[in-house]
């Protein structure tokens, strides 16, 4: 089975479930007009006397009526034969455009790192300094869970109603609820023998590699790992069914359908700069600079349909709302590893070769990628508050749940395997580590809160 066919199973697949929503939404306009029938201003303040106590009104203009066996619709759209809400037209918020900007806290699932920087005093026999499991060790940098923090973003939206009534409408939307940091910096310490731990397959053994040595090698070491989520859809807003008692809350329910989009990346790097010193036990050359990298990228792309329900029910000038929605769509994955060591020796020159510690031209560094069909559920529950007739305030809670994300750091080799021997220089006889893990995924959870205004006309 071949990756096209894949992708163009895919394509249809996104393609039929935007066709069906596409159609309800049809079916629903078309529905919309054939039930509203014109009236005149006469007839509808006849009905309106006739059949309701109007002396609340403040003579302010409620907007053209429509009447068809007791439903009419005003600013505030259509309805089931029932005055508008106790706002009144001072309140009503009832644009035909409207834009939403809000600030978004959030949290999404974190990633494990394991130890990545250890410490031995100074004085530790060389062949335990540094070495996981012995009792020397201490662990400086990771075995702890990174990106997991919260982190402050920002939400646009904007919209416009496509009738008068004021049940159809669409809307669109971009977020980006920014990127939770992780920095670690460790320079030379005269009391400490810094390392980064591995696990050396040729010698079957916990190993570790010098970052730095008192007297002999000055060294820092910089870990950064970030991740950013991001996304936007353009939906079409379908009013389903609707009500709007003076008596009793006022309510509606919407169908809404469309494209979704959803972006997550994350990024791990472990960077080392080295100066052999002169009094060093080891064959390299005083003077010699050595600049290590390891890096790790994930990407996750997501395009896809979506549909669900929305509503939300209005009591005075306060309501509370919902949504909950589903996407269905094509979700590309893809990992690059990428290494390399550069090293300078006095009077000889420099030479840059691929692979650091963690990476090997020899075994995992490339481009790996997929493509798999998936689902992706998200909720939001929320209040709100009319301020003003334009402007209205709201806060919410939001849910996005993504299966099979890839994450930068589950990339790394598996318990940190390496074989000295695919390091640069490259030797013959190596085995496969530092391996490529294949594609390890895990589940996304994003949550958090929203604040923010709307503003109508």
């Amino acid at each position: 089975m071949t990756q096209a066919w894949i992708d163009a199973r895919l394509r249809r697949s996104v393609q039929g479930v935007i066709a069906l929503a596409l159609l309800a939404l049809t079916a629903g306009l078309a529905q919309a007009q054939d039930d509203v029938v014109f009236i005149t201003d006469e007839e509808a303040n006849a009905y309106v006397t006739d059949q309701y106590d109007t002396s609340y009104l403040d003579g302010s203009d409620y907007g053209p009526i429509r009447y068809d066996t007791g439903a009419y619709c005003t600013d505030i759209g259509c309805s089931d034969g029932i005055m508008p809400g106790q706002c009144g037209s001072a309140f009503s918020g009832t644009g035909r455009l409207w834009f939403m900007a809000d600030y978004l806290s959030w949290q999404l699932s974190g990633t494990d790192l394991p130890p990545l920087v250890t410490a031995s005093p100074d004085g530790t026999d060389p062949t335990l300094a540094g070495v996981l499991g012995e009792p020397t060790t201490s662990i400086l940098a990771g075995n702890q869970e990174v990106s997991d923090g919260w982190r402050s973003g920002y939400r646009l939206q904007a919209g416009m109603w496509l009738n008068d009534c004021q049940t159809i409408a669409i809307t669109g939307e971009f977020f980006d609820v920014g990127g939770d940091g992780y920095d670690f910096n460790q320079g030379p310490d005269s009391s400490l023998i810094i390392a980064r731990p591995f696990y050396n397959t040729e010698l079957d053994d916990n190993d570790a590699e010098f970052v730095s040595v008192p007297d002999e090698l000055d060294g820092t070491i910089s870990i950064h790992a970030t991740d950013q989520f991001r996304g936007a859809s353009l939906l079409l807003q379908n009013c389903l069914r609707q009500s709007c008692d003076p008596c009793g809350p006022q309510w509606n329910l919407d169908l809404v359908s469309g494209y979704r989009h959803y972006r997550y990346k994350s990024q791990l790097g472990i960077y080392e700069d080295l100066t052999v010193l002169p009094a060093t036990s080891t064959p390299l050359v005083p003077g010699t600079t050595i600049q290590l990298r390891d890096q790790f990228y994930s990407d996750n792309e997501f395009h896809g349909g979506e549909i669900g329900l929305k509503g939300r029910m209005t009591r005075s000038c306060y309501w509370v709302e919902g949504t909950a929605a589903m996407a269905v769509g094509a979700h590309r994955r893809s990992v690059t590893i990428d290494g390399s060591t550069v090293s300078t020796v006095p009077s000889v020159g420099s030479s840059t070769a691929a692979g650091g510690l963690l990476t090997s031209s020899e075994t995992n560094i490339g481009y790996y990628s997929d493509t798999k069909a998936t689902v992706i559920p998200n909720f939001r529950l929320g209040l709100g508050c009319q301020l003003t007739k334009h402007l209205s305030g709201r806060l919410g809670y939001n849910v996005v749940v993504w299966n099979n994300v890839v994450m930068a750091a589950d990339h790394l080799p598996a318990n940190l395997e390496v074989d000295p021997r695919n390091l640069p220089p490259v030797q013959a006889g190596g085995g496969a580590a530092p391996a490529f893990p294949g594609l390890q995924d895990s589940t996304m959870v994003a949550h958090g809160l929203d604040v923010g205004l709307e503003l109508s006309y």
